[in-house]
């Protein structure tokens, strides 16, 4: 199978809430300030930020996408494996009585 090529000179769009473009771009006005040297570009400051990202950075950011309706799926997927067998019923009885530890 042919792949395309990866060109530097290619970009491709990315959508970025307004507040983020706002930050890239006090980013790039500080950086370009008063130096020498050519232009840092958006792609030099995403590039070298997305370098810096760890697993738990990843993590961190993951665990705030979550609603409280996947947190409690997610508890009643880790107790379902200590308690072999657990319902549903059984689970949403344990967490109303207050029988869960986290």
């Amino acid at each position: 199978m042919n792949q395309p090529s990866r060109d530097n000179g290619a970009s491709a769009p990315v959508r970025v809430r307004h507040e983020t473009k706002a930050k890239l771009e006090r980013l790039l006005r500080r950086a370009n300030k008063e130096r020498l040297g050519r232009r840092v570009k958006p792609d030099d400051l995403i590039g070298f930020g997305l370098s810096l990202i760890t697993d738990a950075h990843l993590a961190t950011i993951c665990d705030g996408t979550l609603s409280n309706k996947d947190r409690m799926e997610l508890l009643f997927r880790r107790m379902s494996k200590e308690r072999r067998g657990l319902t549903k019923e059984e689970f949403f009885g344990l967490l109303l009585g207050g029988n869960l530890a986290k």
